[in-house]
């Protein structure tokens, strides 16, 4: 998060002082930046913590723990992204256009031609019950008990999500009919973040104008890069659990099941090529 909030804060640099005097205030201030970990293209770990929770170690419920992530704002900067999407030029818009406006995405031909937004696979897969409406997310005050045999009744839909399709709202806004907390998440991404003044912080990063600039990351570990999401029956908040996730390791993909296949994309690479 604290990538993130440094790139925040050189954006809003950029809008606060002169042209002129924005790279002479960073050669003096900046001597080098250590991208420890960085989240350059968002993190996959957001969508899980978002849809059925992660503890984190903490004892407490995935249920609980998706509570307290979701009443985060600043959560869904962790949201992954697509590498071929950027975000309109905000320095001429403060200009031209005044500070209240849409940070919306543009996308080149390389998003719509190529496979998952540049990412190694479908980043969100969700099996969505035929049942439409409240009787598909009962509160913890409705009544329950015929919830799991109405979805059984009916024969499932997968539905499958891009990282550009998370970050944009198109995986929320289809959630609408089966989850009560999207219309929050929706509410949250367009006011604070495509609607930001500053800066869409999900659209991928342009190199820093500092002279020094390193990144480092962990090796040999299993990188979680796709999920696979069903109705569990349960309420709100623990409506949904993960039926499989995949993740990517020594330039393969991987399920809980076993090998899947070679991945034709690297995360980490194309992420430090941004950097």
């Amino acid at each position: 998060m604290g990538n993130n909030v440094f790139r925040y804060f050189l954006e809003w640099l950029k809008l606060e002082i002169a042209p002129k005097h924005y790279i002479q205030w960073l050669d003096k201030h900046i001597h080098a930046y250590f991208a420890v970990g960085a989240p350059l293209l968002g993190s996959t770990e957001s969508v899980r913590a978002t849809l059925s929770g992660t503890t984190s170690g903490l004892p407490i419920t995935e249920g609980t723990a998706r509570l307290m992530f979701n009443s985060f704002a600043a959560s869904l900067w962790l949201l992954p992204f697509s590498k071929y999407c950027k975000a309109d030029n905000v320095y001429w818009k403060h200009f031209f256009e005044g500070k209240a406006h849409i940070n919306r995405q543009q996308c080149d031909e390389m998003e719509y031609s190529s496979d998952n937004s540049g990412w190694p696979t479908t980043l969100v897969t969700i099996e969505v019950p035929t049942v439409r409406g409240t009787d598909a997310y009962p509160s913890i005050m409705d009544i329950t008990e015929d919830i799991t045999s109405n979805m059984e009744c009916g024969k499932p839909t997968l539905l499958s999500f891009s990282a550009r399709e998370v970050s944009d709202g198109t995986l929320f806004k289809t959630m609408l009919d089966y989850d009560p907390q999207s219309k929050a998440l929706i509410h949250q991404l367009e006011k604070y973040y495509q609607g930001d003044p500053v800066l869409n912080p999900l659209t991928p990063w342009e190199r820093p104008p500092i002279k020094n600039v390193f990144c480092i990351y962990g090796i040999d570990t299993k990188t979680e890069v796709g999920y696979y999401f069903a109705p569990s029956g349960k309420p709100y908040p623990d409506n949904w659990i993960i039926t499989d996730v995949i993740y990517e390791f020594e330039q393969s993909l991987l399920s809980r099941q076993g090998q899947m296949g070679p991945s034709t994309v690297l995360a980490v690479s194309d992420i430090e090529l941004h950097i």
